[in-house]
């Protein structure tokens, strides 16, 4: 699990460690130099120095003092190093011009900006580029002179290492600005930059590698920071799901799953598999009447309770008796993948949506019943967990269809109806009612599947039955379904990936849990 922060943040640790803590700035920013050149060496980027010309970019501010650090230890190597510095000599102040000072005295050429410059010749010579032009702090526009080195930059065709953040990317939220660098490798200091997790600055960014570069540990604690983690698939003890060896099915898991309408019983089957392929003892699933023979068929080791239906086939208000009691039996509940819009079947939901004593996840169609509705989200008596993509999030809030939606979007709705919210996307993330929020490392574009999201409802229900620990059991079953597309990757590819693949992959990438 790694750990991001957001640029408020990310000053505070500075803060704290230096003017609190005490600690030398160069001395960390030395660190960070010496985490920068590690990095690029792990990544194959570092090869024999007689066969390599580098070219660092240094900007005004500690980003280029670290660039200037970089230079130092890559010249001490035998490198052909160049720095194209930004500021002139007399212009460089604090710990960069310790480290500035430093390089000049190993002989480290420096190459400082003036308007009659002509950069071509430097990066046509390079055949790595290091970035430490504009750091954390851009804001507005890109002005002079960057914005004709970036694109220089990008039209090298060599590859570029950024420091701490590629110079164009702003903001908490992914956001870049105009010409923006294309990093093949990111190096961010003490934490993450939580822009770097989201898109359009996460395509920029490349491999992002968190370097420890010597903060305090308690240093977030001290400044009273809300992180965010990206969780990866090591990231669980196996112990979480744990089950003794007289265990039978009552006792591991007893899943309900409340989905489908005519055209939608692929769904309501999707769930209902990926639930018992993720452990659950028992899943019962209820479908409107019509759909239960394909279901019995489909699904064998599922039992099917037919359900009293409209004249079109969705969920009657006559259903309501029978599945409150369901309900009553189960220890997760899960509502909504096929289940249709139709307004009797919503009025349904909203019904039951209050009454159900067990954890719920909502999925699908089933979070149509909150629009115009969510007060009813305040009144559950237990854990709820939402699961929309990105348009069903803005039609459950009613926000305008331009309107964009953020991690700040998500983990203030979370935090304003204490529930848990699963926002599907690229990456998917997980926000939390006491505001923290989980970003999932795991999956590709052949996500973008029908089904796909119905099984993840189904991994949810399946593995939440089996353990209460929130939101670890949440966060694995994100990070088990990408796993599963990551897994079949080499096999399906991206377009030939189907969500019933998703399904039978599941044994595979959760083999070691339940022992």
């Amino acid at each position: 699990m790694r750990t991001f922060l957001g640029m408020a943040a990310n000053q505070a640790v500075d803060h704290e460690a230096i003017q609190v803590q005490g600690i030398p700035g160069a001395r960390l920013m030395a660190a960070a130099g010496e985490a920068v050149v590690e990095a690029a060496e792990v990544a194959g980027l570092l090869n024999d120095p007689d066969d390599q010309q580098i070219l660092l970019l240094a900007g005004k501010g500690n980003n280029g003092g670290d660039a200037f650090v970089v230079a130092g230890l890559l010249h001490d190597r035998g490198y052909g190093v160049k720095v194209l510095a930004i500021p002139a000599a007399d212009q460089i102040k604090g710990d960069a011009l310790h480290h500035f000072k430093r390089a000049v005295e190993a002989g480290v050429p420096m190459i400082h900006w003036r308007e009659d410059l002509d950069p071509h010749p430097l990066f046509a010579e390079a055949s790595l580029i290091f970035d430490g032009l504009l750091g954390t702090g851009i804001s507005g526009d890109i002005r002079p002179p960057y914005d004709i080195l970036i694109p220089l930059v990008n039209d090298a065709g060599v590859p570029v290492v950024a420091i701490d953040v590629p110079s164009g990317v702003s903001g908490d939220t992914g956001e870049i600005l105009i010409p923006c660098i294309q990093a093949e490798l990111t190096v961010s200091m003490g934490f993450g930059k939580l822009g770097t997790l989201f898109d359009p600055a996460r395509s920029r960014a490349g491999r992002v590698v968190v370097a420890d570069i010597g903060f305090p540990e308690n240093v977030l604690e001290r400044i009273d920071a809300v992180p965010t983690y990206e969780v990866f698939p090591g990231d669980f003890s196996l112990h979480l799901l744990a089950r003794p060896r007289d265990a039978h099915k009552y006792q591991v898991g007893k899943v309900l799953i409340v989905a489908g309408a005519p055209g939608f019983s692929g769904a309501a089957i999707l769930a209902a598999r990926a639930a018992g392929r993720s452990g659950a003892g028992l899943v019962r699933l209820a479908v409107p009447e019509t759909i239960a023979p394909i279901a019995e068929t489909a699904s064998l080791e599922t039992v099917v309770e037919a359900c009293p239906q409209t004249s079109s086939g969705g969920f009657s208000l006559a259903a309501e008796d029978r599945l409150r009691e369901l309900a009553d039996w189960a220890d997760v509940v899960a509502w909504g993948p096929g289940l249709g819009r139709q307004s009797e079947t919503l009025d349904l939901t909203r019904r039951l949506l209050t009454d159900i004593q067990a954890p719920l996840v909502l999925d699908a169609d089933g979070l149509y019943a909150l629009h115009g509705h969510l007060e009813l989200l305040h009144d559950r008596p237990a854990p709820t967990l939402l699961t929309p993509h990105l348009g069903e999030f803005r039609t459950v809030l009613g926000m305008d269809s331009k309107e964009p939606v953020t991690w700040e979007t998500a983990t203030q709705f979370a935090a304003d109806h204490q529930v848990m919210l699963l926002l599907k996307g690229a990456p998917s993330l997980i926000a939390t009612p006491d505001g923290r929020f989980y970003v999932n490392s795991t999956g590709h574009a052949g996500l973008a599947t029908g089904g796909s999201g119905d099984v993840l409802t189904g991994i949810l229900a399946g593995l939440w039955s089996q353990c209460d620990t929130l939101p670890d059991i949440l966060n694995l079953a994100m990070v088990k379904h990408g796993e599963c597309a990551d897994l079949l990757r080499d096999i399906k590819g991206i377009l030939g990936l189907l969500a019933g693949d998703l399904v039978e992959t599941l044994p595979e990438v959760l083999k070691d849990f339940g022992a």
